[in-house]
């Protein structure tokens, strides 16, 4: 046949055997359990054997498992067949030259060489929406009563909500602007900081410098930073995924500020000779959302010679050299938390009403952890251990280094670096 996928699918309905070229064949090949293949034959002089120096090579020249022998009834034996994968492309994907699903094998004088596997992707960023400023108070003598006389009260510049993913910072209200004196603001929340400015004159003298003004609330609490990746990764019969670094935790609000104490009014202070209301203060500005968490990035790859999955594997006089796994991903930066909302103005009479004080800003979003580096293995097992005969070279490459931790790996919380080993059990 001219391909080795369709002699290997002739020889397993026919309950045949394949014999293949000493030439190298560009493509990925699956193996039913019980077929035999017999390479390294030099098909120009009479299919004489000549494995010992030339051998029949599985070589697709793109990312895949090279050669995968799959699981069902009798024992499949390949000889002289030089097995070389891909490097991988895809973020973190793995570069895997042979993989055994739960079959039974024998492999003899074969090689099996995996390329690197590819690096894991770093996680994304992203902004926080800001607070919305509070609300103005109003200026003494600008509403009329029902009897067109000016009020005698004018409430102060109205609460700020800012929800931020089912949390809350309200910026304070405003005091209410009186005849005979100037209402508090309320305190921003949540908390007991972000305190009001009072609206009681001192002395008969209303000045905003005297404790008048709203006070800005605190900045939030900063998130958790997410764990750090370690560990082995799973390996399965659709090959192997390494684990990613753990998403940060997401900054609390800042708190919201307190409301601008209102002024008092008193009598005749308006155009018309009628008492009326002072000022009243504006609100105070809600605190900023927090910070969004970092995310956890992708592992590195793995470098996989042979991958033994409840499997029953052989080798024989076998060469296994393993390429250089991934490096892990960097876990996603902090997200700065948003900044809190500006107090509200305290409107103008004869005395002026006071500002409300601005919101908190919100706590940073914890950094993401860095991701897992990719392995570096000759043999990869679950299940039985694969059994070693004859003269056997197991040659590991360089395993992935831990990807940073977020924002340049502020919270020391880099992914682990990826095992480098002849031989490795998976759980």
């Amino acid at each position: 046949m001219r391909t080795l996928s369709e002699a290997i699918a002739r020889a397993a309905e026919k309950g045949r055997s394949v014999y293949a070229c000493a030439e190298e064949f560009e493509e990925a090949a699956e193996v039913p359990a019980g077929v035999a293949i017999f390479g390294g034959l030099d098909c120009a002089s009479g299919w004489s054997w000549i494995g010992e120096t030339a051998k029949t090579v599985v070589a697709p020249g793109e990312e895949a498992i090279a050669l995968k022998v799959m699981r069902g009834e009798g024992t499949a034996r390949i000889e002289d067949v030089s097995v070389h994968a891909a490097d991988a492309q895809a973020r973190g994907a793995s570069s895997i030259a042979v993989l055994v699903d739960g079959a039974e094998v024998e492999l003899v004088r074969c090689e099996l060489i995996a390329g690197n596997g590819a690096d894991g992707a770093d996680a994304p960023s992203e902004v926080p929406a800001q607070a919305s400023p509070g609300n103005a108070g109003t200026d003494a003598c600008s509403d009329l009563d029902a009897s067109g006389a000016p009020d005698a009260a004018l409430p102060g510049g109205a609460q700020v909500e800012n929800t931020c993913g089912g949390a809350l910072s309200i910026g304070g209200e405003g005091g209410a602007g009186r005849v005979n004196n100037g209402g508090s603001g309320q305190i921003g929340e949540p908390g007991s900081l972000g305190a009001a400015g009072s609206g009681e004159p001192a002395a008969g003298d209303w000045s905003c410098a005297a404790g008048g003004t709203g006070q800005g609330g605190d900045n939030g609490p900063a998130g958790e930073p997410g764990l750090a990746a370690s560990g082995l990764g799973a390996l399965s019969a659709s090959g192997y995924v390494g684990r990613s670094g753990g998403a940060g935790g997401m900054g609390k609000p800042g708190q919201g500020g307190g409301g601008g104490g209102g002024a008092k009014g008193g009598a005749a202070i308006c155009t018309d000779g009628m008492p009326g209301a002072g000022a009243s203060g504006g609100s105070g500005g809600p605190g900023g959302c927090g910070g969004l968490p970092g995310q956890g990035g992708g592992a590195g790859g793995a470098s996989i010679a042979l991958a033994s999955i409840e499997a029953k594997v052989t080798l024989t006089a076998c060469v296994l050299k393993a390429g250089n796994g991934g490096k892990g991903g960097a876990g996603g930066d902090l997200q700065p938390g948003g900044l809190g909302g500006v107090g509200g103005t305290g409107m103008g009479g004869s005395k002026a009403a006071c500002a409300g004080g601005q919101g908190g800003q919100g706590g940073n979003g914890g950094p993401g952890g860095g991701d897992l580096g990719g392995p570096s293995l000759a043999i990869a097992y679950r299940g039985d251990a694969v059994k070693l005969e004859g003269q056997m070279t197991l040659t590991p490459g360089t395993a992935g280094v831990g990807g940073p931790g977020g924002s340049s790996n502020v919270a020391e919380n880099a992914g682990a670096e990826g095992v480098s080993a002849a031989e490795q059990e998976f759980p």
